[in-house]
């Protein structure tokens, strides 16, 4: 019992010292990278954030590593919502490069009441040479796929909480998860060990950043469902 207990205790001490562990301003160091920290991408102007965070989920990538059976399948499931993440991010950034025109509008008039915004539409109809260029078909296409986006970010939320409390009860659970053959699998794989928990945390890491951009977001989705809901009660 007491080497069951030796091996729990030793493969936990593997993980312990890995943790994430940043101030605010920092930047997290991920091998030869530099992770944005949450707190550094929530101070960024959203064109940058949405580039940054990008851009930082690339240098993370999506390579697999395989340790044990119990570690394995936590692992995949993170690397599943990191990819998941990412292509809600791909997908919002499309959204924003075929709408700029409205994203322009919408930011242009963000905090008007509504008599405000539907002056705003009128008067930017006006200079419209066609029904394809006013702006209110463009406004229920977008809101349309944004509230599509916004969804699907929602489900990955509670994903992504739910996959980093499961983190930390591997780190620091001396149970089932760590004994026996699966301990000993994962010290002799000490490495891969290191280097798969590093993975998985700053793929969690980067998937909640990404998750609560997309939230952000949510304060320009609004007003096109109020911009929306002017132009169906008319």
């Amino acid at each position: 019992m007491k080497v069951i207990q030796t091996i729990a205790l030793l493969a936990t001490t593997l993980l312990v010292g890995c943790a994430i562990s940043v101030k605010d301003g920092d930047d997290i160091q991920f091998h030869n990278h530099k992770i944005v920290s949450e707190f550094v991408a929530k101070s960024l102007p959203r064109e940058q954030r949405l580039q940054r965070i990008t851009s930082d989920i690339q240098k993370v990538g999506f390579k697999r590593i395989r340790v044990s059976g119990v570690f394995d399948t936590f692992s995949d499931s993170a690397l599943s919502i990191f990819k998941h993440q990412n292509s809600i991010m791909t997908e919002h950034k499309t959204m924003l490069d075929n709408h700029r025109d409205v994203l322009s509008f919408l930011m242009a008039n963000k905090g008007k009441d509504k008599a405000q915004l539907a002056q705003a539409i009128a008067d930017f109809d006006k200079s419209a040479r066609n029904e394809q260029e006013k702006i209110g078909p463009k406004i229920k296409e977008y809101e349309r796929a944004s509230q599509k986006i916004s969804d699907e970010n929602t489900k990955l939320t509670a994903l992504i909480t739910a996959q980093t409390l499961k983190l930390a009860h591997i780190i620091y659970s001396q149970g089932d998860d760590l004994l026996g053959v699966q301990g000993i699998q994962m010290l002799f794989n000490a490495s891969k060990v290191n280097e798969a928990y590093n993975l998985a945390e700053i793929r969690l890491h980067l998937a909640k950043v990404a998750n609560e951009f997309i939230n952000d977001e949510k304060a320009i989705i609004d007003i096109a469902k109020q911009l929306q809901s002017l132009q169906d009660a008319d």
